[in-house]
């Protein structure tokens, strides 16, 4: 089977997205943020009179504007405020380098988690669970930064409370690194990873939304950041929003590192999204012309996903693997190309495809162990699950110029760890950390 062409729609955002880039609106502001000597009374319109919180830029950065952020720890949030425009993107650029607002280098780093003191939880009983009251803020969710950082389980998504039925408190008693506030009674149950007390770890509970939250509106790019534990995702693209582009961000331990919903043209390239408790990158709610390229994606729950009635998708060049159950998951989707992707060791399987028209080829296909499978159809039957490359090509006539077996060397995966302890120590000087760099992606696009 000859390989179709890429979606004309497609090539033409991928040449939208490549203008953003290498274009800076005439009598537009450049506004600067530096965590190092800013102060909120500046007018942020130099690195001398930066402001100090990520979080002034919502309501000023407007079309053509954009903003350098230099390195530090951030806990906060944005809410894009004003529309950009074709000739004059809103972008917020994360000035690792320091080249822009003079800082050290160091990671930009934008959490929706606070710490807290863990000596305030109380024994609840069964080993493990513990209790706290909260009445300031609402708790969207508790992470152990002394483990892996992925953050505690939600009880009201599990079989056990939605299937089953159980009381959420009851979960929690029974799956350790699960969590249940409880709205009426301002309370914060928590099961430890290992059952001993929070002060035994260094907890963090989850307080913010997004990193950065576009809704309804547009031409919205975002380069850079590191995000990590958001209620929702590092960066979220909302209804009626579109025309974003999102380029070279971190972004772990939220629902999704980024989430696209109901939002046309969005554009994701050289991402790194992980140990995210629903996806590395989810397009939903009849997304259109979602495009994935160069990313990647590990640990998440699925690593790439579209659903839901989006369609015109796109999934490029992406390595997706260790995936806890698909790679990239297609679910009720309304046309998609795959294309020379690396889908490995995902633990159910490397494609699954519901209800969805899709054209997939040359990729590298790779199972890491006994039952996962090359693709998935399911649940119309067990004769739609294929484990070999070989059943899937014959069955469904697609894939059939890609490969399976040894797809090469993986990206090296992100030490938690010390990318928290960089930022909690800037500006101290950090180890090197992974950027993909805003030349980068223009070299990758024109190059293609």
């Amino acid at each position: 089977m000859k390989p179709r062409p890429f979606p004309r729609a497609a090539l033409l955002l991928l040449a939208t997205a490549v203008a953003a880039l290498d274009h800076r609106s005439a009598g537009a502001a450049t506004y600067y943020v530096r965590q190092t000597v800013g102060d909120d009374a500046n007018d942020g319109l130099t690195p001398a009179t930066a402001w100090k919180h990520f979080s002034r830029l919502g309501p000023v950065m407007d079309a053509g504007d954009t903003a350098f952020v230099g390195p530090g720890l951030y806990r906060e949030q944005v809410t894009v405020e004003h529309d950009g425009r074709l000739d004059g993107r809103i972008t917020f650029i994360a000035d690792t380098t320091g080249q822009q607002t003079g800082d050290p280098p160091g990671v930009v780093m934008v959490t929706g988690a606070e710490p807290v003191d863990e000596t305030i939880f109380t024994a609840a009983g069964p080993p493990g669970v513990y209790t706290a009251t909260f009445r300031t803020w609402k708790v969207w969710g508790a992470v152990e930064m002394d483990g892996p950082q992925r953050r505690y389980e939600s009880v009201l998504i599990t079989p056990e409370y939605l299937v089953n039925k159980m009381a959420p408190v009851d979960v929690v008693a029974k799956l350790p690194s699960s969590w249940f506030y409880d709205d009426e009674t301002q309370k914060l149950t928590v099961h430890t990873s290992d059952d001993r007390p929070p002060a035994a770890h260094e907890i963090e509970l989850i307080q913010r939304g997004d990193g950065i939250l576009v809704r309804g509106k547009h031409y919205v790019t975002v380069i850079g950041f590191t995000f990590r534990h958001m209620q929702d995702a590092g960066v979220s693209f909302f209804i009626g929003s579109g025309d974003g582009v999102v380029v070279g961000v971190t972004s772990y331990g939220s629902r999704q590192g980024v989430r696209v919903y109901g939002a046309t043209n969005v554009f994701l390239y050289g991402n790194t999204l992980f140990r995210n408790e629903n996806c590395g990158a989810y397009f939903a709610a009849k997304s259109r012309n979602g495009i994935a390229i160069g990313n990647t994606t590990y640990e998440n729950l699925k690593g790439l996903r579209w659903s839901s009635e989006s369609g015109d998708a796109m999934a490029v060049d992406n390595a997706v693997f260790d995936n806890l159950e698909r790679g990239i998951s297609l679910e009720n989707v309304d046309g998609a190309v795959l294309r020379g992707n690396r889908v490995v060791d995902n633990a159910v399987s490397q494609l699954y495809v519901l209800q969805s028209q899709y054209t997939s080829e040359e990729n590298c296909f790779a199972n890491g162990g006994d039952g996962q499978l090359v693709a998935d159809f399911t649940p119309f039957g067990l004769q739609d699950r294929y484990p070999s490359l070989a059943d899937y090509q014959k069955a469904k006539g697609e894939d059939t110029h890609s490969r399976s077996g040894s797809c090469g060397p993986l990206p090296p995966k992100f030490d938690v760890h010390a990318m928290h302890a960089a930022a909690l120590a800037y500006p101290a000087p950090p180890a090197k950390t992974q950027t993909a760099g805003v030349r980068g992606w223009l070299d990758w696009v024109l190059r293609r």
